[in-house]
């Protein structure tokens, strides 16, 4: 199999990253925490797929590679609350003191 001319492949690159941007704001607009309890896992894991994707399309992969985003799919997915009361998205910074009420309603964030 062929390896995918890099100037090709980076405009298709950014144009995803950026409709991947987009489509995120769901999570900072959208008030059902349920909904994006729901949606998160597999937004997330479909990101990291398609950023391997582009990285094996290149000709660039390696297993270490595939550990790094799969480590990184797994900080990521751990790093989002969502607060029942007002559905606030809560980005964790620091995952050894996650945070146990929403820094806008005051409400306890579910663990």
């Amino acid at each position: 199999m062929s390896q995918v001319n890099a100037h090709d492949i980076i405009p298709v690159f950014f144009g995803v990253w950026v409709a991947l941007g987009i489509l995120s704001l769901f999570f900072f607009l959208n008030k059902d925490a349920a909904l994006k309890r729901k949606v998160w896992p597999s937004f997330s894991i479909a990101t990291g797929i398609l950023f391997l994707g582009f990285v094996w399309a290149l000709g660039a992969a390696s297993p270490i590679f595939v550990i790094a985003v799969v480590l990184i799919t797994v900080l990521n997915l751990r790093a989002m609350k969502f607060c029942n009361a007002c559905g606030k998205t809560i980005i964790i910074q620091n995952p050894l003191s996650p945070p146990q009420y929403c820094s806008k309603c005051g409400a306890k964030l579910k663990q």
